[in-house]
């Protein structure tokens, strides 16, 4: 197959609009696609159970309305109303290109994270991206068209993806995320994301939560924070923390060990897991190892890219072609 056959595909990425970390780097894809010459578009959709259902249906024309109405009204009221306009001022990602209309053409790619259950787009071409440890269960995809991918090793399921086929493409603004504050610091904060079911969470904490906060506030207050403490062991907040000059400890999860988080896939340069002091002065002293692995990432997330949409264009033109020929 010629390179030129390559641009025949195009994208439409299923989002929530937020700016989770998985909204994140679904934006990401989103912009790297585009800035490879692919044409791509986000789709944001506020419900993601039982896609295709009548209860979805109705779920999603109240979110589009509403969605619509933030839209026009956010620059002129979202400095009044921040809470309500969070996702709207706070966009992951800016500029993108957006899809409004629920249906595809066969020449389009799908991708929906792991959240999404079904293919409400009818989409002849699907990828199932694995952001996370996923729910899925029978009817909710298709078991001999969908394509499946994990960001990670660690969230993928090798029976839906047993070539271990990855897209890891994190995005992270160093302009942004980066220690202003030299000075003296003493104040904690923490994060909580997709640790707040786990048993050990505390009712209260002696901090702030970042986790609702604007990008620009969260920077401000790890700049002015001695200590981020994280109760979800994956967030990429935790690296960000140390990049703002806090020292970043993980919480582990009960029964879990050091060498569970840190391995030969993730050194977790910059963060401590847990307290104890060998893994505070690990956290220290590999800062600097961290501020060059995150550019390297940036780099490393548009060849990703590149290879998965290369890999798309085979994988669905060749299974046309197969299909044709039987």
């Amino acid at each position: 197959m010629n390179n030129s056959s390559y641009k025949k595909m195009k994208f439409v990425i299923v989002s929530p609009r937020n700016n989770s970390g998985g909204a994140i780097v679904l934006h990401a894809l989103c912009k790297y696609l585009n800035d490879l010459g692919y044409e791509s578009q986000m789709f944001y959709s506020g419900y993601f159970k039982k896609m295709g259902s009548l209860f979805f249906w109705y779920k999603w024309i109240m979110f589009t309305i509403k969605d619509l109405w933030k839209l026009v009204s956010a620059p002129l009221l979202a400095k009044m109303f921040k809470r309500y306009y969070f996702n709207y001022i706070d966009v992951p990602i800016k500029d993108l290109p957006r899809k409004y209309l629920p249906w595809v053409d066969d020449n389009t790619i799908v991708v929906y994270p792991e959240i999404a259950k079904g293919n409400f787009l009818k989409a002849k071409n699907v990828v199932r991206w694995l952001l996370y440890h996923h729910t899925y269960t029978d009817g909710e995809y298709d078991k001999e068209k969908d394509l499946f991918v994990c960001f990670r090793h660690v969230f993928n399921d090798y029976k839906l993806n047993p070539k271990k086929i990855t897209l890891y493409c994190p995005y992270f603004n160093l302009d942004l995320y980066k220690r202003t504050n030299f000075g003296e610091r003493s104040a904690t904060c923490y994060i909580v994301r997709k640790g707040r079911n786990r048993s050990d969470l505390p009712d209260q904490v002696d901090g702030i939560i970042i986790d609702d906060l604007l990008e620009k506030e969260k920077v401000e207050v790890l700049n002015k924070c001695k200590y981020c403490i994280s109760y979800d062991t994956q967030t990429a907040y935790s690296r960000i923390a140390a990049l703002c000059g806090c020292i970043s400890i993980i919480i582990p999860e009960p029964g879990k060990s050091v060498s569970y988080y840190r391995n030969e896939y993730d050194k977790r340069y910059g963060i401590a897991i847990g307290f104890d002091d060998k893994e505070i002065d690990y956290a220290k002293s590999t800062i600097g190892l961290l501020h060059k692995e995150l550019e390297e990432l940036n780099a490393i997330s548009q060849n990703s890219v590149k290879d998965f949409a290369m890999y798309c264009n085979e994988y669905f033109i060749d299974k046309e072609l197969n299909t044709k020929s039987k």
